[in-house]
């Protein structure tokens, strides 16, 4: 598989979905549009900036489930297709204990605090479909075939024993179509799921009420399963080929480890700034993929219809994946307190990631050098900002928040993959329990070539609906 040069390109796109964030986590960190750097005393603080855990001054547990509602609109050839997906999972469980020392100490509050963040959502469902055209995969195939000198396990070499391609010493591979592709029905049906959630330990202290610190261990962990189906099919029965199918199988796991280290500043009693620093993530990956070609086939013209399918080999790979360093700036400025009927806060959150900065290693060292070429050939430094308010009335809270990403890719790519989310949210509490609820909406554009013909263009528009309750208590 690795000897496929347009392999390059599959594996740069999935290096981004190693590396980017979601809007997820607990729901007052989603109703705030995840702008809690500088505000903290929130649980998802610790996979964000860890210095944020240090403003709890008392022990508490909490889990978030969610649910999740996905939809893809796709448009290729100004053929329009709509496909969702709804999925519930758990985006948030945190144990914190708080650990209040001498009334004569500075260090006023130490706490220690584990649990699990959920970072990046893959799931999605999505269908697309053109007609009439006139390219195949198929000639993808037998010109990669002809260029190597060789059959590919998981392609060509499953379309030959299919008969769609065959072999001349003088004409070299050929495929059914020759040189002349008629008008085809072109589809695909794919369904992808999995996450990366963290694992997270973190420590952290309150200096004097003006400066805390906090350090986080994360482990991540990362899964991700594909089930595509490919289709073509001839407008006219022209070439004795009714259809032919490529289904992709794809099951990725792997684990990884980093380092959050983060500072929040209080120069003034209603204003707060602080700084993040995020290690890259080191991972270790494995993944598995498999590949069938289905096809109907007329033999000769005395015979009918014969439907072929050949499965290929189980391929396993182990690999290496850094993540790209992250820096993260934050700013809030907060009016009133727990004593007044009315408070509240407005904060800023600021991250640079340089995707660029992203590679891989192990396996097939000159396929590695190449794919991270291709990864700097892509991708440039992304922006990240957010921006949420809350005000509180005695004992409810009421939040809203955004957050935009600029585009990851570099201006000549035409690609436009920015992301943008709003968010709002309400919550209660008392001494000793508290519920959140919030809803985040996310909209994201991107481009992606469909069957490896750089002309074979398809515009996604993908809209992630998020619903999630934080249930905690107090001790």
């Amino acid at each position: 598989m690795l000897s496929i040069s347009g392999l390059r390109a599959q594996y740069a796109i999935e290096a981004l979905n190693y590396s980017q964030t979601d809007l997820l986590g607990s729901a007052a960190y989603v109703g705030r549009g995840g702008a809690i750097g500088a505000l903290g005393a929130d649980f998802t603080a610790a996979s964000y900036n860890p210095a944020g855990l240090g403003l709890f001054y008392s022990s508490q547990i909490a889990i978030t489930p969610s649910l999740e509602w996905s939809l893809t609109n796709t448009d290729y050839m100004g053929n329009a297709n709509s496909e969702s997906r709804s999925v519930f999972s758990f985006t948030n469980a945190n144990y914190l204990f708080a650990f209040r020392n001498d009334y004569q100490s500075k260090w006023k509050v130490f706490q220690f605090s584990a649990g699990v963040n959920k970072l990046r959502s893959f799931n999605n469902c999505s269908y697309v479909q053109g007609e009439p055209t006139n390219t195949s995969l198929l000639t993808v195939w037998t010109d990669e075939a002809n260029r190597n000198g060789s059959l590919d396990m998981f392609t060509s070499l499953l379309a030959k024993t299919c008969y769609l391609m065959s072999y001349d010493s003088l004409a070299g591979y050929t495929n059914i179509f020759g040189d002349n592709v008629p008008e085809l029905v072109q589809s695909r049906y794919m369904i992808e799921s999995g996450g990366i959630s963290e694992m997270t330990l973190s420590f952290s202290g309150n200096y004097d009420d003006k400066l805390y610190l906090g350090a986080t261990m994360g482990m991540p962990f990362l899964s991700y399963r594909s089930s595509s189906n490919y289709s073509e099919q001839p407008t006219m029965d022209t070439t004795g080929l009714d259809f032919f199918n490529y289904l992709e199988s794809k099951n990725i796991n792997g684990g990884g480890l980093n380092l959050k280290l983060g500072a929040i500043y209080r120069p003034i009693e209603n204003l707060r700034v602080g700084v993040a620093f995020h290690t890259p993530t080191y991972y270790e990956i494995s993944e598995s993929y498999s590949t069938t070609v289905e096809s109907r086939t007329l033999l000769d013209a005395e015979q009918d219809k014969y439907r072929n399918t050949e499965a290929s080999v189980y391929g396993m790979y182990d690999y290496n994946f850094y993540t790209p360093l992250k820096l993260l700036a934050n700013a809030a400025i907060t009016f009133g307190d727990m004593s007044t009927k009315m408070a509240g806060s407005v904060s800023f959150d600021y991250e640079y990631t340089n995707y660029r900065t992203m590679h891989f290693s192990g396996g097939d060292d000159d396929y590695m050098r190449q794919v991270n070429d291709e990864i700097k050939n892509t991708y440039c430094p992304s922006h990240t900002f957010r921006i949420g308010g809350t005000l509180n009335i005695k004992k409810l809270s009421l939040r809203v928040g955004s957050v935009y990403s600029t585009d990851p890719y570099k201006e000549d790519m035409d690609q436009d993959a920015s992301k943008m989310s709003l968010a709002c949210g309400i919550g209660y509490q008392t001494k000793t329990w508290f519920v959140d609820l919030a809803y985040a909406h996310t909209e994201q554009k991107d481009k992606m070539v469909f069957t490896a013909n750089p002309d074979d263009i398809i515009s996604m528009t993908n809209y992630k609906n998020l619903f999630v309750l934080t249930l905690g208590m107090k001790f």
